[in-house]
């Protein structure tokens, strides 16, 4: 892999990971970061040597030697973030979701394609070594017709006060199960309460009904104290329960239970890897691009209509 100069706008809990991940790729280097506390710039000089600090994120995007940038800033930023990244002519690799609506990311996505420029967007499970075996098993048939699956993915999170927990978690839920079975929902039921606060969600059940017929149940909460990344797969021929955390896949089969040997990989180092070679050619752009961040948006548009509404309502499908 060639060299590159990278930088990373918004270098709080995630973004600093983001950072140590390119510290550990060969041939990388962080030039610059962003971000808005004096804490957390000085922890990327002092940690990793990062020599470009600012708080305007405007400025990093100034320098013509980087070549690449992240947005790691908070939601409401991604959309203008990522737009003039792109028209400073950087490749982009935004942390879900693309934008806070679908019109937003579209426009996100036509400039790329305007500018030749690789947009990718962060839906890390995508790169998660446990599901892309099941992916794989999927293809082949391994579970025969597919009845439902349930996603649980929940912990103990504080009422942030920017989003709300289907904007924050329903991003993994929808995309992992376009990984997995190549397709979107059709129509897409949603309830949820807010529990802390008097609006916002804590705590959402969307239930997706998949163009074949199989349902897709996501259980979504920041309330819970422990924490749950579990895909479940319930088939004709054999089910499977996938942990993402730990990256293991439990099959059930004739009454038999047996783990697959899945070898756990760094997902994060895995997405930035894949980010980088995609740059400059398109062909490889195909795992977290641009318009799959369009297609989640889309769905948990979908969703927050069903609650509005209260009914279960259909999505559009892609022509």
């Amino acid at each position: 892999m060639r060299h590159f100069n990278v930088a990373v706008l918004g270098v709080g809990y995630w973004g600093k990971k983001i950072v140590d991940e390119y510290n550990n790729i060969p041939g990388v280097n962080v030039r610059a970061v962003s971000d808005q506390l004096d804490k957390n710039l000085e922890f990327c000089r002092d940690r990793y040597g990062v020599t470009g600090l600012f708080h305007d994120y405007r400025e990093v995007l100034e320098d013509p030697s980087i070549t690449a940038v992240n947005v790691a800033l908070p939601n409401s930023l991604h959309y203008q973030a990522t737009k003039d990244a792109l028209e400073a002519g950087k490749h982009v690799l935004v942390e879900k979701p693309i934008a806070l609506s679908s019109r937003e990311g579209r426009e996100l996505v036509d400039l790329a394609e305007e500018m030749n420029l690789t947009l990718s967007v962060g839906h890390i499970y995508r790169f998660n070594n446990a599901m892309n075996e099941v992916r794989r098993l999927a293809r082949s048939n391994f579970f025969g017709r597919t009845f439902f699956m349930n996603l649980m993915w929940m912990n103990l999170e504080p009422p942030y006060p920017d989003r709300d927990v289907i904007v924050d978690l329903a991003p993994h839920t929808f995309d992992i199960a376009n990984f997995i079975f190549d397709a979107w929902p059709c129509k897409i039921a949603c309830t949820g309460a807010a529990y802390r606060r008097e609006t916002m969600e804590e705590t959402a059940f969307i239930c997706s009904e998949m163009p074949n017929g199989t349902m897709a149940h996501a259980t979504l909460s920041w309330l819970t104290p422990r924490k749950v990344r579990q895909v479940e797969i319930v088939g004709e021929n054999r089910s499977a329960l996938i942990d993402a955390v730990t990256q293991e896949v439990t099959v059930y089969e004739s009454g038999y239970t047996y783990r697959l040997g899945v070898e756990r990989n760094n997902t994060i180092q895995t997405e930035l890897v894949h980010f980088l070679q995609s740059i400059g050619d398109p062909l490889t752009e195909t795992r977290n691009s641009g318009s799959i961040g369009v297609r989640t948006m889309e769905m948990i548009e979908g969703a927050k209509r069903s609650l509005a509404e209260g009914c279960r309502v259909e999505v559009p499908q892609e022509q």
